[in-house]
């Protein structure tokens, strides 16, 4: 088959439908490739984003005869927050990932190893993009420089740049098949992905809340690059890719008719004469998931820009900014999407009129036949930073359950009725040089570390968590501009118990209990993986490697491997024998302090990170980008 390279510009104008995409072909292969568990074709294993693999050969039983069999650096120092593919392709198993980003010399390089062989792996080829790269986007990226994985479809490794490319490789020699210009980093965009490939599309979003940024996600067709539909998350009506069936289930939550992504802002400001909603908020920069029966994509966005939250209400009091006139829709929003269109068919705020950060670009999880109230419900789980675990009925957007996960004094509940947080105001910044404390810290009481679950028991879910508070100080504003630093506010966050700063739990989005949890000095910044062998695996900040019994939550395995980790384990087989792998390389807002070198006397700098790390002694982690790969040795 030949392909043809293309270039083509996909920022800077509103909703845009080039027609309809060519037949499906790409989603189908994707969930035909999860069925066999000796592979992991997807950055979550499946576009349901479960992270859970069938394997049982590694067992509690031999779980401890668990060894190293091969390392591979991954070219770069920091910034590993995703995982590899392991697919078929041209008779082989094949591993495909891609690296950080610290520098343009060492940006997002992608490997393809040949696992013929598979203790002893082959570099085939290996990319890095080295044209019309962007200097600026390093010191634009929040948080840090990292990569979130790539996608395999239809013969092609699909990636994604920190500086705003996302480019199509032939999987088989590495050469670019099509490169499109996604992200701007001048206008505060950056790409740390994933992206996601959903029946004939690839569909990307990018970070940059914290710069100005306007969150936009668009889907381009996976033969050529070509812009299929762009949809915003704040704006018009059509900018937003509402109509007048969203929400129908749940007029509540928002619908179309009034523009709710505008008005819901204070009107236009600065010299460039901008509202509010045209210059931060709302970025899609974190996982998305895809429904094939439905036939619909599930992407939550970011917070609405700066964190001092007067400037986003035009009402003088805390009470008159959270009456629902000023939410800042639809930043922090669960957006149920069709995924030929774009348009969409849901839309859920978790975090109204946002005064913490709360970021709620966490991953959304779909789990079939999960029993609410005796009913059985295509469901969607979503752990959010702000500390409530959400369960909706996918299908309608419909709330099921919302229970904390994590200490959270912020809001008394969420009210299932209406969808809406009961806010405290002693815990709620507002006026600008005013102190607040908050629990969770606005890295949330898990960011954007995926959790995981074994379909079988659609319930029960195995998630990284953050136990930190922190002290919130809104500061005033000092300029408008896309591109630039667009805090606005001091913030100082710290454990919320000496000695304990991350938990893995097991929880029941039921039931809303947790039947255990494994407490750690270091913070949990990677994500979780199950596996039918009863085991679920995860890292720490420290570099230690767990294998733990999924019914009694007992570690059962460590190593301490080079660095610190962020990156998610993946399974695999090949040859009869089962491998388990994970990134090392420090890094993630919670390690940008160590690996920008920043002053870790400073409690406030990289938004209250140095804090942290300095409490928890990441500045004694060495940084370094590896693979690891283990197996059983009998």
């Amino acid at each position: 088959m030949t392909f043809r390279k293309t270039i083509l510009l996909a920022g800077g104008f509103a909703v845009a439908m080039f027609g309809a995409a060519s037949p499906s072909f790409a989603n189908s292969e994707i969930e035909k490739s999860a069925k066999n568990a000796d592979l992991w074709p997807a950055p979550g294993r499946d576009n349901q984003l479960t992270r859970h693999s069938t394997l049982a050969d590694i067992t509690t039983a031999n779980v401890g005869k668990l060894q190293m069999a091969w390392s591979q650096s991954t070219g770069a120092l920091r910034g590993h927050e995703g995982q590899p593919v392991v697919v078929e392709h041209g008779g082989k198993t094949m591993m495909y990932f891609s690296s950080g980003c610290p520098n343009m010399a060492q940006c997002n390089i992608v490997q393809a190893l040949d696992l013929t062989d598979p203790d002893n792996p082959v570099q085939i080829w290996n990319y890095v993009k080295k044209t019309d790269r962007d200097e600026s986007a390093v010191p634009r990226a929040c948080c840090d420089t990292v990569h979130r994985g790539v996608n395999f479809a239809d013969g092609k490794l699909v990636y994604h740049t920190l500086d705003g490319f996302v480019i199509a490789l032939d999987a088989t020699t590495g050469k670019e098949v099509w490169v499109v210009k996604h992200a701007y980093p001048e206008k505060g965009e950056t790409i740390t992905g994933p992206t996601l490939v959903a029946e004939n599309l690839v569909i990307a979003g990018f970070g940059g809340d914290e710069f100005a940024a306007r969150g936009r996600l668009t889907a381009y067709d996976l033969k050529t690059g070509k812009v299929v539909w762009n949809c915003h998350a704040t704006g018009s009506d059509k900018d937003v890719c509402l109509t007048p069936e969203t929400n129908k289930a749940n007029p509540h939550f928002g619908t179309a008719g009034t523009d709710i992504g505008i008005t819901s802002y204070p009107g236009p400001i600065g010299e460039h004469k901008q509202g509010e909603w045209q210059i931060g908020g709302g970025a899609y920069w974190a996982w998305g998931s895809y429904d094939p029966d439905l036939k619909m994509v599930f992407w939550s966005t970011g917070n609405p820009g700066h964190w001092s939250p007067s400037y986003r209400c035009a009402a003088k009091t805390h009470e008159e900014c959270n009456n629902g006139k000023y939410d800042n829709k639809w930043s922090m929003t669960t957006f149920a999407r069709k995924v030929d269109t774009g348009e969409a068919v849901w839309a859920y705020q978790m975090t109204p009129f946002d005064q913490w950060d709360y970021d709620g670009v966490n991953e959304n999880i779909l789990v079939n036949d999960l029993e609410v109230d005796g009913k059985k419900y295509k469901a969607l789980v979503h752990f959010d930073r702000n500390g409530f675990a959400y369960v909706h009925d996918r299908t309608n957007g419909s709330l099921l359950r919302a229970h904390k996960f994590v200490n959270v004094n912020w809001a008394e509940k969420v009210d299932l009725k209406t969808g809406r947080p009961i806010k405290v105001k002693e815990h709620s910044p507002f006026a600008i040089g005013v102190n607040t404390q908050a629990c969770p810290s606005a890295m949330g009481g898990k960011d954007q570390q995926p959790c995981s679950v074994d379909p079988k028991e659609p319930a029960k879910f195995y998630c990284p968590t953050n136990n930190w508070c922190m002290e919130d100080e809104p500061q005033e504003r000092t300029h408008t501009q896309q591109g630039t630093v667009y805090v606005f506010a001091n913030v100082y966050m710290y454990p919320e118990k000496p000695g304990v700063s991350g938990k893995i739990k097991k929880f029941d989005v039921v039931t809303g209990t947790t039947d255990w949890e494994i407490p750690d000095p270091y913070p949990n910044w990677s994500g979780t993986m199950v596996t039918d062998g009863g085991l679920m695996f995860y890292g720490s900040k420290s570099g230690h490697f767990r294998a733990v019994d999924r019914k009694s939550g007992k570690v059962l395995w460590e190593r301490k491997l080079a660095s610190g980790i962020i990156g998610n384990p993946i399974t695999y087989k090949v040859k009869g024998k089962q491998y388990v792998s994970i990134f090392q390389g420090l890094g993630g807002w919670i390690g940008i302090p160590v690996t920008a070198g920043l002053d870790m006397d400073d409690k406030f700098g990289a938004i209250g990170a140095t804090a942290m790390a300095k409490a928890t002694g990441l500045d004694k982690i060495p940084q370094g980008g590896v693979l690891s790969t283990f197996r059983v040795y009998e």
